[in-house]
C-alpha cells in the first residue's frame, strides 16, 4: 500500500471515528431544564404531568414509557404539547391516544416554562398532597424505550416506598 493510501484510510478512520462520537454523544446527552414547580394544587390522586414537543423523534419511546407507568400505577396523567394546534403534530396525535391521559394544548409554552420543563419527555410526579416526588426523564436515552432509572423512580415513588424528591436527566429535544 502506498503512503498516500495509508493516508486517505487514515483520514477515513478518523471521519468515521469523529461521527460515530458524535452519534453516541447526542442519544446520550440530556437536555436542559429549569427550576421545577414544586408544588400543585392537590387533587387527592397521585399525578404525572408530562411536556412534549410536537415533532421530537425522541419522544414517542417517552410516550409509550409514560403511557404504560400511567397502565402500572393508575396515576392522573397530564400531557401538555407545545404546539397551537396537537391534532396536527405526530407528537399530539399520539399524546391523545394514550390511555388515562388527559392530552391539552401548551400554545406558547407558558405551562412548560412554570413547571420548569424545557426538553421534551420531561415529567413530573406529584403526590396526592401536590407535592413533587419526582422531575426528570423517564428513558434512558434519546427514543430508548423500557427500564430506566427515571421509570424505576417514578415506580418506587407511587408505591410510596420512597417519598425524598428526585431529580433524573431528560433525553429529547428542546421545547422552545
Amino acid at each position: 500500500m502506498t503512503c498516500r493510501a495509508w493516508v486517505a484510510v487514515g483520514c477515513w478512520l478518523i471521519v468515521l471515528g469523529g461521527g460515530v462520537y458524535q452519534l453516541i454523544d447526542h442519544r446520550f446527552t440530556p437536555g436542559p431544564s429549569g427550576t421545577p414547580e414544586q408544588t400543585v394544587d392537590p387533587s387527592g390522586r397521585t399525578r404525572l404531568v408530562m411536556f412534549v414537543h410536537p415533532y421530537c423523534p425522541c419522544t414517542p419511546a417517552s410516550l409509550r414509557n409514560f403511557g404504560s407507568v400511567l397502565a402500572e400505577t393508575g396515576c392522573e396523567g397530564r400531557i401538555y404539547v407545545v404546539a397551537g394546534d396537537p391534532a396536527s403534530t405526530p407528537n399530539g396525535r399520539a399524546a391523545a391516544g394514550l390511555a388515562g391521559a388527559e392530552s391539552r394544548a401548551d400554545i406558547d409554552g407558558a405551562v412548560a416554562r412554570q413547571f420548569g420543563a424545557r426538553t421534551s419527555g420531561h415529567v413530573f410526579l406529584y403526590a396526592a398532597d401536590g407535592r413533587l416526588l419526582f422531575e426528570g426523564g423517564i428513558t434512558d436515552g434519546r427514543g430508548r424505550e423500557g427500564e430506566s432509572p427515571g421509570r424505576r423512580a417514578v415506580m418506587v415513588r407511587v408505591s410510596g416506598k420512597e417519598t425524598a424528591p428526585v431529580s433524573f436527566p431528560v433525553f429529547g429535544c428542546p421545547l422552545f
